[in-house]
């Protein structure tokens, strides 16, 4: 950014990985939110006109060229701006919409699925569910205690917060800052500054659809410049500017470019931070979230009920079949009192008969498919992100120990992504002690800080784990036989049923092992 940069070029940028990404961004965002946000939301414009949706349109359901514009339900901004409700009333529901129109049918009647949000929430209640150990200076710990400035503390703060977004976008940046002074307050002495509480530090979450533009310094970890969008409330609603932030200042900007405010800062550096799940390989400041493949199944699970319920819907009204003689000219079949239905009279060769009605069956394969493949998907679901244990191939119930191996890999993965909250919380500690200290805190401040998630997480119900000791416990009764064989066989066994231990807890379990073994040598 340079002097010469007019202000409307400035707030204009849009970075080239914001502009690979925020689609995808949203759709994330979408997909962790449900509801009619998912219904209703647009990605965009098929060939012909019609908004691209999570209910992808079938071929035949579009509308036909000759009746000429797409319907005035279709056209963005209809819902939402209730203009297909009655004269007063603000907003409507969709299932207004689901008349003869098959694709509104499936889409006001199908209930959105809610799997990323459900694989969060026990993945994060999992984390959360054990202390995590925070040791730090005490303007830090104060700072725990109220982390935003409305007494929101550090555990709250991520749990609803930041570790949902970071987990379903892949990354998020953080914004700290001293809180604003109060309106007709001055502020003249340092004794203003601390009355007031304005040294303190306010944190804040920017949603990476908001961060339009930046630029990186020549490590590529911190902003030299970024574009922030932010809504101000207004009594017209929210109303989008631009804050450009730079290492001694921020400056907001209208959607028109006008300079509105500058506010300079002491801190040194951009006081932003982008916390990473996972970096994208072939990007330089862009996060990979574990959990797309959920979204992407969630959404294929929404398509697929979609279908059955039409499918459901078309095969609970079935077709008559009957005479051609008695279909009128404008389409309709006389029924006389009583709904009574009159078959054919036949009087040809002396004799009278009747041609008969029957039901035109439907095939139901098709829809038992669709269940399947309902359950295969949320099946997937399940086992992707280690949420149940796996059943045996033939349907058979599981043995303790085949059901703690299982738990193994459901205890790692809750390992990795509590290693990861871990690291994004230094990070963000180690900027809330920038603002603090009005700029890079000392090495031995930093030194004493220390945040330990935990790695091993209960994840045995009570039979599961009487189950699993009384077979670790049948097969450690009959060893002795080949004692360094089956010493490390037990330690092994040990280690799968027990993850997530530190190395002293290992080493101790490992002694044991041996000790008993050795009292045990066949003679």
């Amino acid at each position: 950014m340079t002097n010469d940069d007019e202000p409307i070029d400035l707030i204009g940028r849009r970075h080239p990985e914001w502009r690979e990404h925020q689609l995808r961004w949203r759709w994330m965002l979408d997909s962790l939110e449900g509801g009619e946000r998912y219904r209703q939301a647009v990605y965009g414009y098929d060939r012909r006109g019609l908004p691209i949706r999570n209910m992808i349109r079938h071929k035949r359901e579009y509308p036909d060229p000759r009746e000429g514009a797409s319907a005035a339900w279709d056209l963005p901004g209809v819902w939402a701006s209730g203009n297909n409700a009655p004269p007063g009333v603000t907003g409507s529901d969709p299932a207004g919409l689901a008349t003869d129109d098959d694709y509104e049918l499936r889409r006001a009647r199908t209930p959105i699925p809610t799997f990323l949000a459900e694989t969060l929430d026990t993945h994060l209640s999992r984390i959360y569910a054990r202390e995590v150990k925070r040791v730090g200076p005490e303007e830090l710990a104060r700072w725990w205690a109220d982390v935003d400035g409305c007494g929101t503390t550090i555990d709250q703060w991520m749990t609803e917060s930041v570790a949902p977004l970071l987990l379903s976008l892949g990354q998020l940046d953080i914004l700290m800052d001293h809180p604003p002074a109060p309106d007709g307050e001055e502020i003249e002495t340092r004794a203003d500054v601390n009355r007031l509480g304005l040294d303190r530090c306010v944190a804040s979450y920017i949603l990476p659809e908001n961060m339009l533009w930046w630029r990186l310094d020549p490590t590529g970890k911190r902003y030299e410049v970024c574009l922030v969008c932010e809504f101000h409330e207004t009594d017209g609603g929210s109303v989008p500017y631009f804050r450009i932030w730079t290492d001694c200042e921020s400056t907001l900007y209208d959607a028109e470019g006008e300079r509105l405010s500058s506010t300079p800062h002491p801190f040194g550096r951009v006081p932003i931070v982008r916390v990473f799940d996972r970096r994208k390989p072939r990007c330089k400041n862009i996060g990979q979230s574990r959990y797309e493949g959920v979204a992407e199944r969630q959404r294929e699970y929404y398509n697929r009920d979609s279908e059955l319920i039409l499918s459901d819907t078309t095969q609970a009204h079935p077709l008559l079949q009957g005479p051609e003689d008695f279909v009128q000219a404008d389409g309709t079949i006389p029924i006389g009192p009583s709904w009574l239905l009159p078959k054919k009279k036949n009087t040809a060769g002396g004799s009278s008969t009747y041609e008969g009605f029957e039901v035109v069956n439907f095939p139901k394969d098709t829809a038992e498919s669709i269940r399947k493949n309902k359950a295969d998907l949320r099946d997937d679901v399940d086992r992707d992100t280690a949420l149940v244990k796996q059943s045996t191939r033939d349907g058979g119930p599981q043995s303790g120990l085949s059901k703690a191996m299982d738990h193994v890999d459901g205890n790692n993965r809750l390992a990795k992504i509590a290693k990861m909250l871990g690291r994004a919380e230094r990070v963000v500690v180690e900027m809330a002690l920038t603002i603090l200290h009005d700029g890079r805190p000392e090495v031995a401040v930093l030194d004493g800080i220390e945040i330990t998630y935990p790695t091993e997480f209960d994840l045995f119900t009570a039979s599961d784990l009487a189950s699993t000791t009384g077979e670790f416990q049948s097969i450690a009764a009959k060893a002795g036989s080949l004692p360094i064989t089956e010493g490390l066989m037990l330690s092994r066994l040990m280690r799968l049923c027990m993850p997530g231990l530190s190395a002293g807890q290992y080493a101790e379990c490992d002694s044991e092992i041996d000790g008993y073994l050795k009292a045990h040598v066949a003679p």
